[in-house]
């Protein structure tokens, strides 16, 4: 079945129920904060599972050759066209690569709300990492022990956990902007995002293709 994009590729169901897992979980559902016009809730992990089990968001296993991943990466979301690429037999129940799929899916979510809206791309990995740390949070029995804990060397991860910590149990709430901002200025300073972000500050989300069946 060819989708509105003229692509026919089907998911396969092994890897979506992988991804699903933890997007699904308890944890995961309850995030709920606000920042501009995204709005980062359970619903939109929702909507994302659904895309993939629709084939309207791609899945596949990195091959190094037409699917291709940093190799330090466990997974990546590409907003065009809409696809998620994971490490071949990536390990679902291992906390670090559940945030890791957290976040790319939180990037789908983005795609999927911000439909035609450019975008401050610094913002866009910022709400990514939020929702990463909040997810951790929330999947801790305990939050002074982190099931995942992050680099103390690496001020992204450090202020990232310190938002959600902030913004943990106030649904609806959004980052401080002032915390927001030194985030911000910690993902641009990072050799991972400096080149990229310097390129191109501004991004355009393309949306994610509508339902079948609403």
């Amino acid at each position: 079945m060819a989708g509105e994009d003229g692509h026919d590729h089907i998911n396969d169901a092994a890897l979506v129920a992988k991804v699903s897992e933890p997007l699904l979980s308890q944890a995961c559902q309850r995030i709920n904060f606000r920042w501009g016009k995204l709005h980062v809730t359970g619903k939109a992990y929702r909507a994302v599972v659904r895309a993939l089990n629709d084939s309207r968001i791609d899945i596949f296993e990195a091959d190094g050759a037409e699917h291709t991943l940093d190799p330090d990466a466990e997974a990546s979301y590409i907003g065009n066209p809409e696809s998620m690429i994971i490490q071949p037999h990536l390990n679902a129940h291992i906390a670090f690569n559940q945030r890791v799929l957290v976040h790319e899916a939180t990037h789908a979510a983005q795609d999927d709300q911000l439909n035609g809206e450019w975008v401050w791309s610094l913002d866009d990995e910022a709400t990514a990492y939020i929702a990463e740390w909040l997810f951790v949070i929330y999947s801790s029995p305990n939050p002074k022990h982190l099931i995942s804990n992050p680099d103390p060397d690496d001020p992204i991860e450090v202020i990232a956990l310190e938002i959600a910590r902030a913004l943990a149990d106030h649904p609806g709430a959004s980052p401080d902007a002032a915390a927001m901002r030194r985030l911000g200025d910690a993902i641009f300073k990072d050799p991972t995002y400096s080149v990229r972000m310097a390129l191109h500050p501004w991004t355009r989300d393309d949306g994610v293709t509508d339902p079948d069946f609403p």
